[in-house]
């Protein structure tokens, strides 16, 4: 590879990298990113869940519209008296479950019948796996409230590690119980910002304080867990917001206090019962991934199934994270810099978009692994945006620079031709290859200038090198230079053309012929000009500065096509043409032998000819 190249690729790959951290670390902080992110996670967590069985150790016993009505003659209205719920805990025991978990708040004392609240606290403490919740409730006057150290200890409160300041916090306790017998967990569910909720603390955050939630008090209580997390993604289950067997109330209460079963002798043995409210007007309702309408009582039961399973979402790893994500950049940059084509690299951005997106749908899927991958796609996708851009802006310029030089020398079809075929660059660059060059000029320039003001001259040859330009332009010769009087044209470049020797004689027939039209239309009948052509190995390119530039070959064959035309004046003859050229012709004109001449520079004689079209007569 030339150094230049490698230097340009190195400074482009360097600029792609920049621009690349740049766009990562904005959309990182960007609102709107997070926002897409999450719903592609929602989305793909919707068809996780459609394959996850739920735990069968968790069933709710749901305070539903029918217990409501069914137990109003016994109960009343609600809120009931808690002797109710302190009946079915009895009833409960008596199968032995793992935990009964109420997601029911007893924030007041019922003033009117205090003995059933007493009769409930009476139960609780015949009981060590009946956990109650509470709640932590944010205000602007906290300080109103007491400090969290001043709270009953059976109150799951967490210090940090080095206490500076106690913060004030409202906490909705279950006042109705004793507070000895409180087993409680905070049943707080915080959405994310787009209002979804995606996570479930274990330690809600009270300034750098904690109140333990109830999913991470059970799976303490009943598996020992060791909590590691502050919060958790939660995996979701199937079944579209009730994942878990639902029991009505009011049909557990009736049936057990009859002697009846449950679906099954003992059915309530090892299991954890999660007692809530799916009633109307009683009930939260959430968004969440699975459904906008998820009832808070299964929200709960999905994250007690979480913590004690340890089956909740993971963020993949940072260092693969950085693998998959350097990978991914690194062929995103040979797509940029190596593919030349530009539709094939849009294909590999794609296939590239494509396996990312198909490697973080697989991960969550199959491994319940979180890829942020939307982050990164989009970065990935400006970069490319960027780098085009970029492209096209200096393709625009090229453009420009390309219409600026060659439109001085070629024919305006052919400069489009360069342009679309994108050969600038080379033809711009100089190298070594076979033309056919043309010299022309006209003859006794000086005598015609000694009888006219030097504004008809300039007009005159204005009028002439218009003609003669034209008829280069239409057989695709590109125009060298104006030198006085003299024409230099050539074939062969920046366009190849395997008939280029044909093409510069056909030329210069037709330039004879505008020549003649010219003389006779301004009365010039002492105007005449030769015309000179050589074939050979010549230098083509730019040359100049950045300010301008010319597009001219350079070589000894252009040297002996000047020294050809020379000899017309000598011969006299209006056009000859070298060996060389005329081999290359073949049988397209007659040729005539003029004759082997002695030129300036060369010490070989040049075998000159004269070309006629074969239509005409000699």
């Amino acid at each position: 590879m030339p150094a230049s190249k490698l230097r340009s690729e190195i400074k482009a790959i360097s600029v792609l990298s920049i621009l690349f951290c740049l766009f990562a670390a904005f959309n990182i902080h960007s609102p709107l990113l997070p926002k897409l992110e999450n719903h592609w996670l929602d989305l793909t967590l919707q068809q996780r869940a459609e394959k996850r069985v739920a735990s069968e150790r968790i069933v709710v016993i749901d305070i539903d519209d029918a217990s409501l009505n069914n137990l109003a003659p016994i109960a009343g209205g609600w809120p009931w008296p808690r002797a109710v719920h302190a009946e079915l805990v009895e009833l409960l025991q008596l199968q032995k479950p793992a935990a009964v978990v109420f997601d029911v708040l007893f924030a007041d004392r019922d003033i009117f019948n205090p003995e059933s609240d007493q009769y409930f606290s009476e139960v609780l403490a015949a009981s060590n796996n009946v956990y109650l919740p509470f709640l932590h409730l944010q205000t602007y006057s906290d300080h109103l409230f007491p400090r969290l150290d001043q709270y009953p200890e059976t109150v799951p409160i967490q210090k940090p590690e080095t206490v500076s300041s106690i913060p004030h916090a409202s906490l909705v306790l279950p006042n109705a119980v004793d507070a000895s017998v409180w087993r409680l967990g905070s049943i707080n569910f915080h959405p994310d910002e787009d209002g979804v909720g995606r996570k479930y603390a274990a330690f809600h955050p009270i300034s750098d304080w904690g109140i333990m939630t109830m999913p991470a008090r059970i799976a303490v209580d009943l598996n020992g867990y060791e909590i590691k997390e502050r919060s958790i993604w939660i995996d979701w289950y199937q079944g579209k917001g009730e994942p878990y067997p639902r029991l009505s109330y009011s049909d557990v209460y009736t049936q057990l206090g009859q002697g009846d079963d449950i679906k099954e002798a003992n059915y309530f043995k090892d299991k954890i019962i999660v007692i809530g409210s799916t009633a109307a007007g009683l009930h939260d309702i959430q968004v969440t991934p699975i459904t906008s309408t998820y009832p808070g009582v299964f929200i709960l039961a999905t994250a007690i199934n979480n913590f004690m399973d340890q089956s909740f979402l993971q963020s993949v790893d940072a260092l693969l994270v950085l693998v998959i994500v350097g990978v991914s950049f690194g062929v995103l940059v040979l797509l940029l810099v190596r593919v030349g084509n530009f539709y094939y690299a849009l294909i590999g951005i794609g296939v590239l978009i494509g396996v990312n997106v198909s490697s973080s749908y697989l991960l969550l899927i199959m491994e319940g692994m979180m890829f942020p991958v939307m982050t990164w796609l989009v970065a990935y996708v400006l970069v490319a945006v960027s780098f085009y851009a970029f492209r096209l802006l200096q393709q625009q310029r090229e453009m420009k620079k390309t219409v600026d030089i060659f439109g001085r020398f070629l024919d305006p079809k052919v400069v489009k031709i360069l342009l679309e075929q994108g050969i600038t660059d080379q033809a711009l660059a100089g190298k070594s290859t076979r033309v056919t060059i043309l010299f022309t000029d006209i003859r006794e320039f000086t005598h015609l200038s000694e009888y006219r003001s030097a504004i008809e001259i300039v007009e005159l040859l204005n009028h002439y090198f218009s003609r003669q330009v034209e008829v280069i332009f239409q057989h695709k010769g590109t125009l060298d230079k104006f030198i006085g009087d003299a024409i230099m044209a050539f074939w062969g470049e920046p366009i190849e053309n395997p008939a280029q020797e044909i093409a510069a004689v056909n030329a210069a027939l037709d330039m004879v012929d505008q020549m003649v039209s010219f003389r006779r239309e301004f009365g010039l009948f002492d105007f005449d000009i030769g015309i000179g052509l050589h074939t050979g190995e010549v230098v083509v390119g730019a040359i100049g500065t950045q300010s301008r530039y010319d597009y001219t070959a350079i070589g000894d064959a252009v040297n002996v096509a000047s020294r050809i035309e020379g000899l017309t004046k000598e011969t006299g003859r209006r056009i000859l043409v070298s060996e060389e050229t005329r081999q290359a012709c073949g049988d397209a004109f007659d040729f005539e032998l003029i004759g082997d001449y002695k030129v300036k520079g060369r010490e070989k004689l040049v075998t000159v000819y004269q070309p006629r079209r074969l239509s005409d007569e000699p």
